[in-house]
């Protein structure tokens, strides 16, 4: 599933992010958000850590990532 993130259609065109991708700290800006009492999908961890993100042409979201396995479990508003 690769899901377009962006708050509005004016803004900057969005970063595209799948679940299950691993978490790319090296391509992107990521600065902490929340953390989440649910599993991991992948590898069944307890908790999951929220981040803002950007990538290198300035479109951002936020992704629920596993520090354990660090795959995106959830992209979220």
């Amino acid at each position: 599933m690769r899901r377009a993130l962006s708050s509005t259609p004016h803004e900057i065109p969005a970063i595209l992010i799948s679940v299950g991708e691993d978490f790319k700290s090296i391509v992107w800006k990521a600065q902490y958000d929340m953390d989440f009492n649910t599993e991991c999908l992948f590898c069944f961890s307890e908790r999951i850590t929220g981040y803002r993100v950007e990538d290198e042409l300035g479109r951002s979201g936020k992704v629920a990532v596993c520090p354990h396995c660090e795959k995106v479990n959830a992209i979220y508003a």
